[in-house]
């Protein structure tokens, strides 16, 4: 039975993972500032990490998706798609994969809440929200 979990998923400036698999986040955000729509956000980082136990094949495939606001989930960009190859020796023991994940040039057409979604083969694992918003800069005289 595959038996797998988000165990947590976040949108930050950047992040890193060390030699000894820890994960370092720079700059958790829930909120992305633009000054008008349609905008495009040069880059963000989306960390994440999925556990796992006794999987019935070698092969976790990952799916991250950002859908708009409107109730008809509107992807705003393509989904972004990752193929995990496990040793056959190692599906059954269970174990975690950390995402760390650089996108940039994301098209945001108007302000309001979104969806970032993690699909684990083919299943909905979890989601984070998130606002865009507007920031007026003030122009100084």
């Amino acid at each position: 039975m595959d038996n797998i979990k988000l165990n947590f998923l976040h949108l930050c400036d950047a992040a890193s993972v060390d030699n000894l698999g820890k994960i370092n986040i720079l700059g958790i955000f829930t909120k992305v500032f633009l000054p008008k729509v349609p905008s495009k956000f040069l880059k963000f980082t989306i960390v994440g990490n999925i556990s796992f136990g006794k999987l019935s094949g070698t092969k976790l495939k990952i799916q991250i998706k950002i859908f708009d606001q409107k109730k008809d989930g509107v992807e705003i960009a393509p989904p972004i798609a990752l193929d995990i190859m496990l040793p056959e020796k190692d599906k059954d023991k269970g174990g975690d994969v950390n995402i760390v994940l650089d996108l940039g040039n994301i098209e945001f057409k108007s302000f309001g809440k979104y969806n970032l979604v993690v699909y684990a083969n083919y299943k909905e694992l979890g989601n984070r929200s998130f606002l865009v918003e507007e920031r007026v800069v003030e122009k100084k005289v």
